[in-house]
């Protein structure tokens, strides 16, 4: 688990890397750019330079340059097509993400943030998602790296939907972990399917050669229909294991932007607004005090059952997201977050 998680001899490079940054700060600043531009062309290939500019946020003046430059080092292939990297690129990105890790400071960006959340652990990958979607991407390999490392004595895994998890559980290693049972942490969700906890449990399930089983049950329903189906047996056999999960991954929603998902009234949403909800997981609504303001009534995990929890790991992208996580109260203090550095920084201002 080696990329983004500096190990206790880096620090000297990190300090190294301090001293550049005071007396040569254009040199980490040209670093930077040329990693973000390589990770973009590794992401977005083949890709054409004004396309590139608008997604870096650079005039094309300014990275037909850095591109011309990257060319002459043998890191980039230009062709009629749009811009590749080489072999060579390759195996330099790979060496820079630890080196912009620590060029950016993140390690110390990481323990005040761990610190702010009183986290079981935090995670930064470098980047914002709000301005490059490629860093959920990096999110999701950092993760996967996070749980792997954790398995070994897991017996029961739960996963919720959203992209984010989608990103962890499609860079997850094939293995063998044959005793494993992987199940959806809650009903579906009206979004694409390939995002839903059931399709992400199964996908994962099948990565480790483990079994799943899923919930074939909207997300949302009227406490009607919840009576029915919360009686039926095949129903019951599968949240007793989603209940006594070992392992919880889990994305981290905008309340806002997750009832306008869940497709909840606009009287509703009007309501959440009302008494400032902020942050969602898995259908509970917290405000900035991390109180439950609201609730949908779903089939699934249950709020007091997490703290039972061994492994919570929860993911997310995009500065936006800062606030949300800050409003999940106690169970920040039994989560290890895998965030990128948008969040971790918004989370660090908005605790000044």
């Amino acid at each position: 688990m080696d990329k983004f998680v500096p190990l206790e001899n880096e620090r000297v490079m990190e300090s190294y890397f301090e001293s550049i940054k005071k007396i040569a700060p254009e040199i980490a600043e040209i670093i930077e750019r040329r990693y973000e531009i390589l990770k973009n062309i590794s992401y977005y290939q083949p890709i054409g330079r004004r396309v590139l500019a608008e997604k870096l946020g650079l005039t094309e003046r300014i990275v037909r340059n850095e591109i011309d430059i990257l060319r002459n080092l043998g890191l980039i292939n230009v062709t009629e097509n749009g811009t590749f990297l080489t072999n060579e690129g390759k195996e330099i990105l790979e060496k820079l993400s630890n080196i912009v890790y620590d060029i950016k400071g993140l390690e110390d960006v990481k323990a005040r943030v761990k610190e702010i959340l009183k986290a079981k652990d935090v995670y930064v990958v470098p980047g914002d998602a709000d301005l490059n979607p490629y860093v959920l991407k990096e999110i999701g390999i950092l993760a996967s790296k996070v749980i792997f490392s954790l398995i070994e004595d897991v017996k029961i895994i739960a996963v919720t939907g959203g992209q984010t998890v989608k990103e962890v559980v499609d860079s997850f290693p094939t293995c063998s972990f044959k005793d494993i049972l992987v199940v959806p942490a809650r009903g579906g969700i009206g979004q694409e399917v390939e995002k839903q906890a059931n399709t992400l449990a199964a996908s994962l399930a099948k990565k480790i050669n483990g079994s799943y089983k899923l919930l074939h049950l909207p997300d949302t329903m009227d406490e009607e229909i919840y009576n029915l189906l919360i009686k039926k047996e095949e129903v019951q056999e599968v949240l007793n294991d989603i209940n006594n999960a070992d392992m919880l991954v889990f994305g981290i929603g905008n309340a806002i932007e997750m009832a306008k998902r869940r497709k909840l009234s606009q009287d509703m949403i009007e309501k959440l607004k009302k008494v400032g909800a902020i942050g969602e997981i898995f259908g509970y609504y917290f405000d900035k005090a991390g109180r439950i303001v609201y609730s949908t009534t779903t089939i699934g995990i249950k709020l007091e059952k997490i703290k039972n929890i061994k492994y919570m790991i929860g993911v997310a992208g995009g500065s936006h997201k800062a606030e949300a996580i800050l409003s999940l109260g106690e169970i920040k203090n039994n989560t290890i977050f895998v965030i990128d550095e948008g969040i971790a920084k918004k989370i660090m201002s908005l605790e000044k």
